[in-house]
């Protein structure tokens, strides 16, 4: 039986490193893209089963990569924003 594979698409190397080291270890197989250009070319080559996407991202935010995505997939994504708050 193969593992899970998600795509994990994050522009902030330190966050990018926890969210990859930390579903590697859950079992996950796990990819990664840095901006909305290699997410969209990781997503046709590794066919994930999840995509962990950041809105904020350089080339194409994150929002247009989903547009990209929900045109040929309903793979679930699920939406990071790292924005501060002032809690």
């Amino acid at each position: 039986m193969s593992k899970a594979s998600i795509l994990v698409v994050d522009d902030e190397p330190a966050v990018l490193k926890v969210l990859v080291t930390r579903l590697q270890l859950a079992g996950y197989e796990v990819f990664s893209a840095t901006n909305g250009e290699e997410a969209i070319e990781a997503f046709h080559k590794e066919d994930p089963d999840l995509i962990v996407l950041d809105v904020m991202l350089p080339k194409m935010d994150g929002f247009a990569v989903c547009r990209r995505i929900r045109a040929e997939s309903v793979v679930p994504i699920i939406f990071l924003n790292c924005l501060g708050s002032n809690f």
